[in-house]
């Protein structure tokens, strides 16, 4: 009996493994039990996600990946043509083809443009990619920054070493007593010529030289330079190196120069709050706001530009939001730092527990600085005891929630931390280990594409450098009127007072729970900038309700209107739209909730299509006109 069950064992195993093969979107499949599959990439089989190419005038390219599986699953959707207005709305032609919920595409409301997306080279990554064999490592490249994977056009490069090091430590590391204000012993070490640079180089060829914009970041700098004498943990730079600590940064992108590297970008420093914090513990430096401003000013801004680096964007913060915009308020009101200052560098680490009001706050009060993020990763908090999950589809849906809500605030692109790490999520010399959307596995000669690697592809493969963030509206029918219903984005007038926000917390709201919280209202006081009371986009009440005949707490009361309730199958639902560069037009949808969503997608110029996304859902769709 135990041999023949052993046999049974067998077979299905086999049959498994035969499964992983045999799956219409390319997809190796294997179910580690984590909710849904990783896609398995080895000698024999990996799979490609392909250029976009939309279908002619009419029609949508339309991709799909869900939790049950489907991974970048392609298919087509025909516009159907409005031929009629009925009572000040458009009707289609089958007014039995009906939709959860209808949107529509407005060109003439346009945000910010999009600067890229794109992953960090650390030490970690590096080293994991080197660890598989030449094919492989062409294939983690490929699957990032070619047109047959997610064609990245951003890359965040350390400043010498992180916690995604196997070891603490910078370009000018000299003995316990020693200093070297003249950086004489500055130098490139093996883990940026062995490590980085090769990878970066074959990147930016994938890429095409023009498009791929590297950014550096810096953690730690030499003990010697720091009041607290470590690479790592609490500590400030000392006064008398603040001009050498710039002086480093110049040699960084000088040295990357001579490898025919350039940079786009340079963050003041990677999370600065880090080195104010006792018993931080590893690569940092602290700063605060004014301290920022007055090196940038002072000392990094004319060092750039006295190197000839001045079309290069230096980038405030490089810190989680919570610190908006109070951080870049005291930065810029420092006139000498703010002239060498272009744009706001995010973590995404407190978006959870932080509004985004703070992002569309920001921008108001400093509309030409850019915001950019530029780290983001899960599995980091002491909590979660499970730092790589494998096939996690929460992940997934967690990236793609967190780029809509990003994007429908100002946010110009997104940048994901480690582009591979091992199964544990490292190597991380203080053994900070997190989770990336590619897992290598070295000793098996495989990597696994996990589902935070398809949801990103839904973005940054229909969004090139230069689309153009523009409007979609929701409709909610009632039988006495439309009420049109912008969910992108709250808008402020600029007339004295104080600042009310009042932003649609659909995107924000944690576990599905909607229940009147869409009229939740965020409210800042600014007197001394005169922002006043946002724009009520968010929800148009009828007359009747305005007049208090209806009661808007009372469900019974409410029968005219529809129920923005669990009872909504689109309660679970985000979505944002762009026009590309070539003029097309492309919506992405997150269909977070348990059931599946009927949408409506209005295009004035060619008419709506009709769109059914599955539970646990990312739909993009693009198309010309």
């Amino acid at each position: 009996m135990t041999c023949f069950r052993l046999l049974i064992i067998f077979i299905l195993a086999v049959v498994w493994e035969l499964a992983e093969v045999c799956t219409a979107d390319g997809c190796k499949r294997r179910n580690y039990g984590h909710g849904s599959v990783v896609c398995v990439c080895d000698a024999d089989h990996c799979d490609t996600l392909g250029p976009v190419i939309l279908p002619p005038t009419g029609q949508a390219f339309v991709v799909t990946s869900t939790k049950a599986g489907l991974r970048w699953k392609t298919s087509t959707a025909r516009f159907r043509a409005l031929r009629n207005l009925h009572r000040g709305r458009d009707v289609e032609p089958q007014a039995e083809v009906q939709a959860d919920i209808e949107l529509e595409v407005d060109r003439s409301e346009t945000y910010q443009q999009i600067i890229g997306f794109g992953g960090a080279f650390t030490d970690a990554a590096g080293l994991n990619i080197l660890s598989l064999s030449k094919q492989l490592q062409e294939e983690i490249l490929r699957a990032y920054y070619s047109t047959n994977g997610l064609e990245y056009n951003l890359g965040r490069v350390p400043v010498a070493g992180t916690d995604f090091s196997t070891h603490p430590y910078t370009y000018d590391d000299v003995a316990e007593g020693e200093t070297d204000p003249s950086l004489q012993h500055f130098h490139l070490p093996e883990e940026d010529i062995k490590y980085k640079i090769p990878l970066i180089q074959r990147a930016k060829e994938l890429a095409h030289p023009t498009q791929l914009k590297l950014i550096g970041s810096a953690w730690g700098a030499p003990g010697w330079m720091k009041d607290s004498g470590k690479i790592w943990g609490k500590g400030k730079i000392k006064p008398e190196s603040l001009s050498t600590w710039a002086d480093y940064h110049v040699r960084f992108l000088q040295s990357y120069g001579q490898h025919n590297l350039s940079f786009w970008g340079l963050t003041t420093q990677n999370e600065p709050t880090d080195g104010l914090e006792a018993g931080f513990k590893f690569n940092a430096v602290g700063w605060t706001a004014e301290e920022q401003a007055a090196w940038v000013g002072s000392h990094l801004g004319p060092t750039l530009h006295a190197a000839g680096l001045s079309d290069l964007k230096i980038m405030v913060l490089d810190d989680n939001r919570i610190f908006l915009p109070s951080w870049v308020d005291q930065v810029m009101s420092n006139n000498v730092a703010a002239q060498y200052v272009s744009g706001v560098a995010v973590h995404w680490y407190t978006d959870w527990i932080t509004p985004p009001s703070l992002l569309e706050l920001t921008h108001t009060r400093h509309p030409d600085l850019f915001m950019l993020y530029t780290e983001a990763c899960t599995g980091q908090w002491p909590w979660q005891p499970l730092k790589v999950v494998m096939g996690s589809w929460v992940r997934a849906e967690t990236y793609a929630a967190n780029i809509i809500e990003a994007l429908q605030h100002w946010v110009t692109g997104w940048t994901d931390w480690n582009l591979a790490l091992d199964l544990k999520g490292g190597p991380n010399w203080v053994q900070n280990f997190v989770d990336s959307p590619i897992i290598v596995n070295a000793p098996k000669g495989e990597f696994y594409k996990q589902p935070m690697y398809y949801a990103l592809a839904h973005f940054t493969k229909f969004l090139p450098e230069g689309s153009l963030h523009i409007g979609l509206s929701r409709k909610q029918l009632t039988e006495e009127e439309d009420i049109e219903v912008d969910y992108s984005k709250a808008r402020m007038d600029q007339s004295g007072g104080s600042a009310i926000i009042k932003l649609e917390k659909e995107f924000e709201i944690k576990n599905l729970e909607r229940a009147e919280i869409m009229k939740r209202e965020i409210a800042y006081s600014d007197n001394e900038n005169g922002i006043s009371t946002a724009k009520d986009t968010i929800v148009k009440r009828k007359k009747a309700e305005e007049d208090n005949k209806i009661n808007p707490n009372n469900h019974n009361e409410r029968r005219n209107e529809k129920e923005w309730t669990k009872e909504d199958p689109s309660y679970g639902l985000r979505y944002i739209a762009f026009l590309r560069p070539d003029k097309s037009t492309v919506a992405v949808f997150l269909n977070k909730g348990h059931d599946p969503v009927s949408v409506g997608v209005k295009d004035r110029n060619l008419g709506r299509i009709l769109l059914h996304l599955d539970p646990h859902t990312i739909t993009t769709a693009a198309w010309r006109g």
